[in-house]
């Protein structure tokens, strides 16, 4: 239990509450437990999509609405809850009934990643959650949201979301050069470093600054290592 809250990046304070979402119907029933982690699943799939929205809310700005629901899709889907699961050892510490022994369907894993953020929201209320869904979804380099697949600006946004560091501040320094071809300079602050970048918009100008910053914060492959 110890080392899959670890993993999950929470402990809970009334273990109890741990137990009951990684129990089970067919646990409880062959035991005689009063109850299973089937509430717990209905609050906990609300939650998910919920804090889901609005992490990527603030972290993909520039979404549309159609966007962000697939994006929230990919994340709360039932696949993505197996992976989830499987990355934290849900298998070893589900309690589950005997005819379950020799094969357990993906869904009950799923299942029971809901029944455990359920468990989360109600031993450390919203933040908590918020907390422990933003590292599944941006706090390893197993990620389902790949940050390669986003440009400089979201990037330096997804990995300060994920280490709870609030957002960059970009700053326009200066625009020189005629109005029919400005040269626009910005800065972006990031933990009290500041990082510049140049370009023929302000948007490319910040996306420059980002990528910037991103060389001192995206940890690099084995082969950008060996070059270095």
């Amino acid at each position: 239990m110890d080392e899959f809250q670890e993993k999950l990046g929470y402990f809970f304070r009334d273990r109890g509450l741990l137990k009951t979402a990684l129990c089970h119907a067919s646990y409880a029933h062959e035991n005689g437990l009063p109850e299973s982690n089937e509430r717990l699943e209905f609050l906990g799939d609300s939650v998910l999509g919920m804090v889901v929205a609005h992490i990527l809310y603030e972290a993909r700005p520039d979404a549309t609405e159609g966007e962000l629901s697939h994006y929230r899709v990919e994340f709360v889907c039932r696949d993505a809850l197996v992976r989830w699961a499987e990355s934290l050892g849900l298998a070893r510490v589900l309690l589950k009934g005997r005819s379950l022994k020799t094969h357990t369907p993906p869904s009950l894993f799923a299942d029971a990643m809901e029944a455990v953020l359920g468990a989360v929201y109600l031993d450390g209320g919203y933040d908590a959650a918020v907390r422990t869904i933003r590292r599944y979804l941006f706090g390893s380099r197993t990620a389902l949201l790949d940050s390669r697949e986003l440009d400089a600006k979201s990037r330096l946004q997804t990995l300060l979301q994920a280490e709870d560091m609030g957002l960059p501040q970009y700053e326009a320094l200066s625009v020189t050069g005629p109005s029919h071809s400005p040269w626009f300079s910005v800065q972006v602050r990031v933990a009290g470093k500041t990082w510049n970048g140049e370009g023929t918009s302000r948007k490319t100008a910040e996306l420059a600054a980002a990528a910037a910053a991103l060389k001192d914060w995206e940890p690099r492959g084995p082969e950008e290592e060996k070059e270095a």
